[in-house]
Formats: structure tokens, C-alpha cells, sequence
């Protein structure tokens, strides 16, 4: 594959994801043009800090059949988007999204209260693991201080560390931000033995057979390019009699498919049936709602003090998200912590 420019492997990525839910959390009309205005709105938004001048971008990837414009809307071609997918596989647009949010975030005192309140402690959360669902994972595995365990999709290590704290395992962490690793790395590392992170991607992981007593994975499988290969490369670096702790929500668009709800019936749970692998599920359906509601709420409470620290782009990245799956049809998402064991 051709190599590209940093601008070139940005703009690739924003024309292949403006009109999904992204450009509706950045406030945009999916059914408009993939307009130069368009484009780097959304870029700002996700892109954040580490935007760069994508000028010469449009023209070149427009010379070399990368892209098609037709009056002012950018288009990708079919080699376009085949450049576009592979790319994905290790620079997805989450590697911005989440190097730009844990950049701001861990600076954040309104984040921070934000995260005490929603998720009972303060561990700079980003997804739907409160302390409630962590410790009800901790029950579940039963760690102790020979475990060794991997925590894949780690971002910047607080919450790895209060796992770690709790069980005395040794945990690694793996991310893909490099802002996050490198945050968890100068706060943690030199300080306790029992962790270590590194910049890693689930799409490539390339630790030897059976490293891990245990992998945990908390809200970070919707991310992986093909979760069938990557729950096949997870199984082989478990050791034997190991065991994995996943959190996972299914969503749906039409209730003709509400059977796929069901916790035996997940697209996780039909590759683990697969590969014969029993599980046992807990149903935290509710539990999300409730979340995603308690966001809304605490977040406006808490407009000024983003405001008044100057991270309002924080809070509107939080909140977009959260109105929209507050919003969402309850019949129309599940939401499990799977425990499997080997």
C-alpha cells in the first residue's frame, strides 16, 4: 500500500466516517456533502489537537484516484476506500479520538468530579464500567496474586490500577493511544512493580502463547477490525484452565432482530458457542440505561465548571455521546459481562 502523509491517512479516515454516528455526535447532517467545511468540522471535533493542514491532501489524493470530487463533495473511490480500510486496521479513528480525550481529560478537574459521580470514583473513565460492574468482574474472576493478567484497551491505566490494587495480580495494560500509555507509564509505573503498559493494537497482538492467566476487556471489543480473529489470537496467549472477563453491549436498529439480545445470542456470544467455549453471562442491561442517563444528568449540572476551566469541546464530547444513547430504544440494546474459562 502506498505510504501516506499524516494529512493524507486523516482525511482518508474522516471522508470514510462523516456520515455515521460520529458526524451526528459532532452535530452533523449525515445526508450532507463531504464539503472541505464539512470535513474539517468533523476533523475537529475527533481529531482535536492533532488535526494537521490537510490542503495539499485533497489535491493529491484526488491526483492519485484516492478520491473523486463532484461540486465540492468528496467522494472516496473504490481504491480509495480499500486504502482507507486497511489503514483502519492500525490507525482507527478512535487512536485520535482517544489520544485527544486523554490529553484533556486528565487535566480536567470538572472530568474528574464528572467521573466521581457517574462511576463512584474518579479513574478518568470513558465507557460504561462503574465501580459497580469492576467489582462484580473482580467477584467473578476471583484473582489473586498469581495471576497474571492482561487488560486490553487499558487507555490511560487508572482503572487497570484499581484492578490491580484490589486483586495483587500482575497486570499489563495494552492500549493503542500513545498519549494514554504514556500518562499511565510517568504516573504508575516506577511505583509499583505489579504493572507495566504498552502501546498495542488489538488487531495485532503479538504476545506469546499462553502469557496471561486472565484477559479482561472492558467495553474495547466494538473496536477490533475482525472479532472473530481477534478472539481466536486472545484465546491462544491464555494460558490452559485461564479465563476472560468481557464486557459487552449488543445493539440493534430493527426488533425483527431482538432474539440477537439475548445473552446466548450476542455476535460475541455465537463466536465463543463457536469455538466451544462455555461462558456464563451476567445481564447489566439496565444497569446502562440508567448509566447513560445518570451522564446526561451530572453532566448539565456540571456545564460551568467545564466552562469556567475552558474545556467546554470536553464537555460537549461527553455529552453528545451520552444524549445520544440516553436516547436510545431500551428493547434495542443488552448489555452482558461474559466470564469464560478454558
Amino acid at each position: 500500500m502506498k505510504k501516506f502523509t499524516e494529512a493524507e491517512k486523516q482525511l482518508l479516515i474522516v471522508i470514510g466516517w462523516l456520515k455515521s454516528r460520529y458526524g451526528l455526535m459532532a452535530g452533523m447532517n449525515v445526508d450532507g456533502k463531504a464539503s472541505r467545511s464539512n470535513l474539517e468540522k468533523f476533523g475537529k471535533v475527533w481529531i482535536g489537537k492533532y488535526l494537521v493542514d490537510w490542503s495539499d491532501a485533497y489535491r493529491s489524493l484526488v491526483a492519485n484516484g484516492y478520491l473523486l470530487e463532484n461540486n465540492e463533495d468528496y467522494l472516496l473511490t473504490e481504491k480509495g476506500n480499500e486504502a482507507r480500510k486497511e489503514l483502519e486496521i492500525t490507525n482507527p479513528l478512535w487512536l485520535y479520538e482517544y489520544n485527544n480525550f486523554f490529553s484533556i481529560a486528565e487535566k480536567s478537574n470538572a472530568h474528574a468530579l464528572f467521573c466521581e459521580k457517574v462511576y463512584g470514583k474518579n479513574l478518568c473513565q470513558h465507557g460504561l464500567a462503574d465501580i459497580f460492574q469492576l467489582n462484580k468482574m473482580l467477584e467473578v474472576l476471583g484473582l489473586t496474586d498469581s495471576d497474571r493478567v492482561l487488560d486490553l484497551g487499558c487507555g490511560n491505566g487508572f482503572i487497570t490500577e484499581y484492578l490491580q490494587e484490589q486483586t495483587g495480580a500482575f497486570f499489563e495494560g495494552l492500549d493503542i493511544s500513545e498519549e494514554a500509555i504514556g500518562q499511565a507509564r510517568k504516573r504508575i509505573e516506577a511505583k509499583n512493580e505489579q504493572l507495566t503498559f504498552s502501546v498495542g493494537n488489538i488487531n495485532r497482538l503479538d504476545f506469546n502463547p499462553q502469557t496471561f492467566s486472565a484477559v479482561v476487556a472492558i467495553d474495547t471489543l466494538y473496536y477490533v477490525n475482525n472479532l472473530e480473529e481477534s478472539l481466536k489470537k486472545i484465546i491462544e496467549i491464555i494460558k490452559p484452565n485461564g479465563q476472560l472477563g468481557l464486557f459487552f453491549t449488543q445493539w440493534i436498529n430493527n426488533l425483527e432482530d431482538k432474539a440477537s439480545l439475548l445473552p446466548e445470542n450476542t455476535s460475541l456470544a455465537m463466536l465463543l458457542k463457536k469455538y466451544n467455549l462455555k461462558f456464563t453471562s451476567f445481564d447489566l442491561t439496565e444497569h446502562e440505561a440508567e448509566h447513560w442517563r445518570k451522564k446526561v444528568d451530572v453532566l448539565e449540572q456540571l456545564k460551568p465548571k467545564f466552562e469556567k476551566e475552558g474545556n467546554l469541546d470536553l464537555y460537549n464530547y461527553r455529552y453528545s455521546e451520552a444524549v445520544r444513547y440516553a436516547d436510545w430504544d431500551s428493547s434495542k440494546r443488552s448489555r452482558y459481562l461474559y466470564h469464560i474459562r478454558l
